[in-house]
């Protein structure tokens, strides 16, 4: 729901401008690892210099088990095409659903994730695995991860100036190790009205601001003008994700296997969304409604999670095509002291058993997924947002060489179009201020199983059922339990 939801917002904010566009997304990540990259810089460099990686016996005959729980057809295409560059390797891709309509109780997805800890206790499972639906944590915090990390600084043939490195130091864990690479990513952003801000007269800064300074400065914006929203979400339940993500290594310390939701942090900011009512923050989830007189949904601020590049070409055009208001994307809130840049989410994250007898092997093909070198899309297309675009072959690719050649493709291609209105030109400005979003993200996105506790029971503290103290002991508890399991 959470994809649906992100456009949802994007698609609305539009509306005050011109139109909207129309997408579905689905799947989403169901792990945690505690990340405090930019709080702890000095922890990778602590770390010894890791040995070199040795590269794959090319005589050896070798099959690779590759394991997930949805499919990808990117990894069947690029499977066949990196046997037929090592004829003596074979991989074997498993996979239980093409697509999670097949699987709506997620029983299924229940039993790969408990037969997969299993396995890996047990010494088995196979030699690579997408842990998008894993809870990485556990795997992590057991050992039964390799550092890829170490594989990638070993390898001289992996060139980083090829890749976007400020997306794969972001996750790196506070010991300095990095247990998953992903394929690709998606932005979460802010979006506004320039014109409409610049006119308030309110200043902010989107670069360092938190959440709290964000919803003073939505209050000051709609104290100015009673007919405007100052920021579009979901529900409450929503906003509270959205903090909680921001301030997690506060609320959670995985090393320790500590939790704190019984902090004055969380007590405050469930007492603060409460407080946000009456034209401060419309919920669309439960009061979606046009204000008398004005033309779609007035708000400042709306939310969005850019799962294509594409998908950012449409507000481009959006814009083109209006002459009153100018779309700009805005850095999320962050936590107190944390440095500037955008939020990412990893998509198609890849892992190594610990244990893997062909771990030489799984890095190498590893290295090829990563390079998009099997990709088939030449650029990006109105077809990447429709449900099974939301592949590999739809997202920013980790790889910055695949990106730059099918952004060059989409400029060379001429007119690009559009799901509505006419073909529009993509321009190399176009291009900068997308680039600008992509090199500046850095702060990592995962909604793992604490956050699905803590939003399983926050909403009986916004329904007005519970006090903010039981709820927040409820989930104290719960994620205790988790962290000791």
């Amino acid at each position: 729901m959470k994809k649906i939801s992100m456009f949802v917002v994007s698609c609305l904010l539009i509306v005050v401008f011109t139109g909207c566009t129309s997408a579905s997304g689905e799947g989403g990540t169901d792990n945690q690892i505690t990340n405090s990259h930019t709080e702890q810089p000095g922890a990778s460099t602590q770390a010894t210099q890791p040995a070199a990686m040795p590269s794959p016996d090319p005589n050896k005959q070798s099959t690779l088990v590759f394991s997930m729980y949805k499919r990808d057809s990117y990894f069947e295409t690029a499977a066949k095409a990196y046997e037929k560059e090592h004829p003596n390797t074979k991989i074997n891709v498993k996979y239980i659903v093409k697509n999670t309509s097949e699987d709506i109780s997620r029983a299924k997805q229940e039993k790969f994730k408990s037969t997969m800890i299993a396995d890996f206790l047990n010494g088995k499972g196979p030699d690579l695995v997408v842990m998008d639906a894993l809870p990485a944590d556990k795997y992590v915090a057991k050992g039964l991860l390799a550092n890829v990390g170490d594989m990638l600084k070993g390898d001289p043939s992996f060139k980083k100036e090829n890749y976007y490195m400020n997306i794969l130091d972001s996750l790196q864990t506070s010991e300095g190790g990095l247990y998953m690479l992903p394929l690709s990513f998606s932005l979460h952003t802010l979006t506004g009205d320039q014109q409409l801000l610049e006119q308030s007269g309110v200043h902010f800064n989107d670069q360092s601001w938190t959440w709290t300074e964000f919803l003073d400065t939505i209050q000051q914006l709609t104290a100015k003008r009673d007919d405007r929203y100052g920021f579009m979400a979901f529900d409450e339940n929503n906003l509270l994700l959205n903090m909680a993500r921001t301030d997690y290594n506060r609320l959670v310390d995985a090393v320790n296997r500590t939790a704190h939701f019984d902090s004055d942090l969380f007590l405050g900011m469930l007492e603060q969304i409460k407080q946000m009512k009456g034209q401060t923050v419309l919920y669309y989830g439960k009061e979606l409604k046009q204000t008398e007189g004005s033309k779609g949904f007035p708000i400042y601020f709306g939310e969005d999670e850019l799962l294509t590049p594409y998908q950012y070409f449409q507000y481009a055009a959006n814009m083109q095509n209006s002459k009153e208001h100018s779309l700009v994307f805005y850095e999320k809130p962050k936590a107190e002291g944390q440095q500037p840049g955008g939020y990412f989410e990893p998509y198609l994250k890849i892992a190594i058993h610990a244990k893997s007898s062909l771990q030489p092997e799984a890095w190498d093909f590893l290295k090829f997924l990563m390079s998009g070198q099997a990709s088939a899309a030449a650029a990006w297309g109105a077809n990447d947002l429709t449900y099974e675009g939301q592949g590999f072959n739809g997202t920013f690719p980790i790889s910055k060489s695949l990106y730059t050649a099918k952004t060059d493709n989409m400029v060379q291609a001429g007119p690009l179009q559009m799901l509505e209105g006419g073909p529009v030109k993509i321009t190399e400005q176009d291009l900068k201020k997308l680039d600008s979003l992509v090199t500046s993200a850095n702060k990592p996105i995962f909604d793992g199983e604490i956050l699905q506790i803590m939003a399983k029971e926050s909403p009986a503290y916004f329904h007005g059922q519970k006090s903010a103290q039981e709820v927040a002991k409820i989930i104290q508890n719960k994620v205790t339990t988790y962290l000791n399991e």
